[in-house]
């Protein structure tokens, strides 16, 4: 298979030798450099990197060595934010005490205004007591620590009959549920609860399986068919949801939003779905939670997209988005513009208290145990102050422009190169389109985002697979692809860190691909087809 990565190299090589042309620019970024990282190796090293990418990393961009990728690394927007001279600042005034720091206190605040009132309360002076704000060192860890506690808190309550699923639920849902269910603990021993969503990230739903769940997507109608001209694809199907209440609402804990939807193409989710999967819950009495990592964004959206909110400012808006809601997780390593952090939230009062009333206290415990003190979680002073400066700074309304615009321009290339991507442009990244990529290939498609990824290595730019490897799962001696069928290719932009040409340049790169993507090899799996969150440690060889 070397013949093919050479033709790919000789490529990826002519391209460089071309003379940039002129981009056209009526506005000024609203930030500048105030410091710069040279890279230490080039981008003309094509042969090196296709050695470390044989021999050491398999295939997989994961296992890729950061310092040997000249160009973009799009593997992740989470922690990879370059953060402001503000921020930087406030962390040399960290108070790294062991409890009750400055900046646990601070943060509170700041919770209070980015997300409004109602939150970043319980405490007071006796945090602990009450609390209402648990820190952790990422999302990860809180999503871990959520679905731990409440597995526990399920448990509590009693043995359950594994009756079968009503049938009066709608029925492609119900054959999806049952699907899932099977593929989770095997037919006859299904799982018992059911954690709806417009679309579970990969490892919200590692977690979820982990804990003897089920994770369940309900994207909407216009994502499933494609609607590119639809503004808000990430919001979830309100009539699968209230099959689900109406018929299996016992087996539903609390239902999940993710904004933006990251699997489903980082596609913003509208005001008026957040508020009506509210009062499907509320009618059913089941809580109602967001996964809240790209926040800022969503509200970007709502903005720019929904009618009724243009004149209303993006503060107001993450209010009015935050008011719907019983609690939230967060990975500050996304909207909270910092290299580590993430949070579970409360707000008093709510369905999720009266049914879980111990969960709170429990959750402290977890804490102390996971992550130390909770006036740290985990985190160092300096950074609990890091991320109040940026919690202050996502919502401004020229940085999301900025934010946004990029990422725009960035598909507005690819697209312009004829490669598929999903469509309209999310917030923080560009999804390309496996399926459609190769449609009309002389080969099969599956893994063959992991051949993309792979050579885009080569090329000096690093992407991620999140589509029928990423999501689906290897069982019974067959292959389970995801349910509804994800297939893409990722390109994650970090916040603040490359200009527009660098990403065009990827996008250049992406285009010899397409270009000449009869040629491109699919993959064998060397090792890890049949583990759980096997994309992270999976090794591939070209066939």
């Amino acid at each position: 298979m070397s013949d093919v990565m050479d033709f790919f190299i000789e490529k990826f090589r002519k391209n460089l030798e071309l003379k940039p042309e002129p981009s056209r620019y009526s506005s000024p970024r609203p930030y500048r450099n105030a410091m710069v990282s040279f890279r230490g190796c080039s981008i003309y090293d094509l042969e090196e990197r296709k050695d470390i990418l044989v021999n050491e990393a398999g295939l997989n961009p994961f296992l890729f060595r950061a310092d040997k990728i000249p160009g973009c690394d799009l593997l992740s927007d989470s922690g990879t934010t370059t953060m402001t001279t503000e921020q930087w600042a406030a962390m040399l005034l960290g108070d790294e005490a062991y409890g009750s720091n400055e900046g646990y206190f601070m943060l509170k605040e700041q919770i209070k205004d980015t997300f409004g009132n109602s939150w970043g309360n319980g405490g007071g002076s006796a945090p602990g007591v009450n609390e209402d704000t648990f820190i952790f060192h990422q999302g990860r860890a809180a999503e871990n620590a959520f679905f731990s506690m409440l597995s526990r808190e399920l448990r509590k309550k009693g043995a359950v009959e594994h009756r079968p699923l009503s049938t009066e639920l709608m029925p492609e849902l119900k054959e999806r549920i049952q699907s899932r269910a099977d593929s989770i603990a095997g037919e006859g021993d299904a799982p018992y609860y059911i954690i709806p969503s417009n679309s579970h990230f990969d490892t919200t739903e590692g977690n979820v399986e982990d804990k003897g769940m089920v994770p369940l997507n309900l994207p909407c109608r216009e994502h499933l068919e494609n609607k590119e001209d639809f503004d808000f694809r990430g919001n979830m199907d309100l009539e699968e949801l209230e099959s689900l209440l109406v018929n299996e609402g016992g087996r539903v804990p609390l239902v999940y939003l993710t904004i933006t939807n990251n699997t489903g193409g980082g596609q913003p989710v509208s005001m008026r779905n957040i508020k009506l999967v509210r009062e499907l819950t509320a009618k059913h009495g089941v809580p109602f939670f967001f996964d809240a990592c790209r926040f800022a964004e969503n509200a970007w959206f709502i903005k720019n997209k929904e009618e009724g909110y243009s004149s209303v400012s993006i503060p107001d808006i993450v209010h009015e988005m935050f008011d719907n809601v019983d609690g939230f997780h967060i990975s500050f390593k996304k909207d909270g513009l910092v290299n580590i952090g993430g949070a579970i939230l409360f707000r008093s009062g709510t369905p999720f208290d009266k049914l879980y009333p111990d969960f709170r206290e429990e959750l402290t415990d977890y804490q102390i145990m996971v992550e130390g003190h909770p006036t740290y979680g985990g985190l160092a002073g300096r950074d609990l102050k890091g991320i109040v400066v940026g919690l202050r700074t996502v919502t401004r309304r020229d940085y999301l422009d900025a934010r946004i615009g990029q990422v725009n321009r960035f598909g507005a290339k690819l697209v312009e190169s004829g490669i598929p991507i999903v469509r309209p442009v999310g917030g923080h990244a560009v999804y390309i389109d496996v399926d459609k990529f190769f449609d009309g290939a002389s080969h099969d498609v599956e893994f063959m985002g992991i051949s993309l990824t792979a050579l885009m290595l080569i090329a000096g730019h690093r992407f991620c697979e999140l589509g029928t490897y990423a999501f689906g799962k290897f069982a019974g001696g067959q292959e389970i692809p995801p349910d509804p069928r994800v297939n893409n290719v990722r390109a994650a932009v970090p916040r603040l860190a490359y200009e527009d040409q660098d990403l065009f340049s990827a996008a250049e790169a992406m285009k010899i691909l397409y270009d000449d993507r009869d040629r491109i090899p699919g993959v064998d799996v060397k090792y890890g087809r049949e583990l759980k969150l096997r994309h992270f440690k999976s090794r591939f060889t070209f066939k």
